[in-house]
């Protein structure tokens, strides 16, 4: 590989600007064609940059993952995965009949509306339910219904 140098890091951004404002656009090239961005990575947000044949350096994650959920759906889901992590040694729901799964929701809702019904609101309760319901509609949407 060749050394990073300033004028790569600078081409990088210039790169990672033109991507951004284009969610179609794959490739990018400087303005002498001496430099070549390539968007890679599984979720699109890497840039990996080419110098006359030779690759230069692949700059992970510079760009937020496309398709880009929101930043609160981003957050909520990883508040999903801390509740199924806690709730790990239950099982999995691969094998559990949606009347099951379907019973917990119901449970959760209705903690969930005793929480929020209090003048002294327990954030964290709120959102442990709100993302047990979430994760409770997500195994019954696994098993029982299909992916849009």
């Amino acid at each position: 590989m060749t050394q990073i140098t300033k004028r790569h890091l600078d081409f990088v951004q210039e790169a990672r600007e033109a991507f951004e404002s284009s969610l179609l656009l794959e490739t990018y090239r400087n303005d002498d064609d001496t430099l070549i961005a390539l968007r890679m990575g599984m979720d699109r947000d890497c840039v990996e940059v080419w110098e006359l044949g030779n690759k230069i350096a692949n700059f992970v994650q510079q760009m937020d993952p496309y398709p880009m959920p929101r930043k609160v759906v981003r957050e909520f889901s990883y508040d999903m995965e801390k509740q199924l992590e806690a709730n790990e040694n239950k099982g999995g729901w691969k094998e559990t009949d949606f009347e099951y799964l379907q019973r917990h929701l119901r449970i959760n809702a209705n903690k969930l509306n005793h929480a929020l019904s209090k003048a002294d609101k327990d954030k964290h309760e709120i959102t442990i339910r709100c993302t047990n319901i979430a994760n409770y509609a997500m195994m019954i949407a696994d098993n029982e219904g299909e992916h849009l």
